[in-house]
């Protein structure tokens, strides 16, 4: 067992931080978001890789400070105790909490997590997702923490060894280790086609992990819902029927009501009457008189209500709309949506990086199939 005094060796508290000079010592004092130096969690107290980001230091009368604490994913601090306890608060990702004889318990952001003192515990990422969280604790006695053993992998919960070694090595390292880091695409927009792709192909046992990431990159509640309705029209009902019962079952944990998902029937967006009514003189032309009930529906339930639902926005409905049809091979289609996806907002590089990421989630012979179509829309924008 280590015992230890609140340095930034320690790890949950730093250096003071750099306070903007006051004259006056019973003046306010501002630490400068930036201003203050971060460190690594050192490595005899760490598992895994966590950034500690000082916010102030204990100043009398007061004991109390705190820091910013980031883990990779998978990476946990040691057991501890704190001889005042502890204050954690999530701000960001997934973890893990675990006092000594307990069992491992998840933690997501706005929840906030009291360590009595002297209690052991430890603390950390979830296997696949960073975590971020404000440690805030008391010293006595010139220390506020006391460092133990560090937290092995059948403590920390971690999944049973895969059977397929390659794919968990490419997992990690080359999907969510690159593909999910590449500057070309934001998380959001990355979750979003993932969803598209997981929706419209049934895949429904990798939807939970894949719903709380996109909750976690800033894709809203309702937006989910607002995809996944789309994709009925797009997909087919009974893929949308299933994702729905996976959304159900990540809302309820996360304790998100039904007052954030977007209403039955919301106030439209405007519909663009000249291009809508080309749009549907030419199904007519074409389709009319063979399926003169799709074209109806096509006009009124699809062009006319669900692409005018405010709860996605068009750029992001467009997105959606293309990452399922070319995980589904209907290449035919694409021409037109990826033109609309561009009118939209969609970049030509963000066309170009959504289809890095399908290779990965759709596959790469669907992703081939649909290239020449990409390059062809891109080339005929610039002409």
């Amino acid at each position: 067992m280590t015992r230890c005094l609140a340095t930034a060796a320690c790890a949950l508290l730093l250096a003071a931080p750099a306070y903007a000079q006051s004259p006056d010592a019973h003046d306010m004092t501002i630490a400068r978001a930036g201003s203050q130096a971060a460190s690594e969690g050192p490595a005899q107290y760490f598992t895994g890789s966590a950034r500690i980001d000082p916010l102030f230091p204990a100043r009398p009368p007061a004991g109390s400070s705190g820091a910013y604490v980031t883990f990779e994913p998978g990476a946990r601090s040691a057991w501890h105790t704190h001889p005042a306890g502890q204050v954690l608060i999530v701000t960001a990702g997934t973890g893990r909490v675990q006092r000594w004889g307990g069992p491992v318990q998840e933690i997501r952001p706005g929840d906030v997590v009291w360590t009595p003192p002297g209690v052991k515990h430890w603390h950390g990422a979830a296997p696949t997702t960073a975590m971020t969280h404000i440690a805030i604790q008391d010293t006595v006695n010139g220390k506020n923490v006391e460092w133990m053993e560090k937290v092995g992998d059948e403590q920390y919960g971690k999944e049973k060894p895969t059977m397929t070694p390659a794919l968990e090595h490419y997992t990690q390292n080359l999907v969510l280790g690159e593909l999910w880091q590449r500057p070309g695409l934001s998380p959001r927009d990355r979750s979003i086609v993932t969803l598209a792709v997981l929706v419209a192909k049934n895949q429904v046992q990798d939807l939970p992990f894949y719903l709380n990431r996109a909750l976690d990159s800033g894709v809203k509640p309702g937006e989910i819902a607002e995809l996944i309705t789309h994709l009925a029209f797009y997909s087919g009902w009974a893929n949308a029927t299933a994702a729905d019962s996976a959304l159900h079952t990540v809302l309820a944990q996360r304790k998100i009501d039904a007052a954030q998902l977007p209403p039955a029937k919301p106030v439209p967006l405007p519909l663009d009457e000249k291009a809508e009514a080309a749009r549907a003189q030419g199904v007519e032309q074409n389709f009319g008189q063979t399926a003169p009930g799709v074209v109806q529906y096509t006009t009124e339930a699809l062009f006319r209500e669900l692409w005018l639902r405010p709860g996605l926005a068009p750029r992001d409905r467009s997105l959606v709309t293309v990452s399922a049809l070319v995980a589904n091979g209907q290449v035919a289609q694409v021409t037109y949506h990826l033109g609309r996806a561009m009118d939209n907002g969609l970049t030509e590089a963000q066309a170009s990086e959504a289809l890095t990421q399908l290779a990965f989630y759709a596959g790469w012979p669907n992703v081939f199939s649909a290239m020449p179509v990409f390059k062809d829309v891109f080339a005929k924008r610039k002409e």
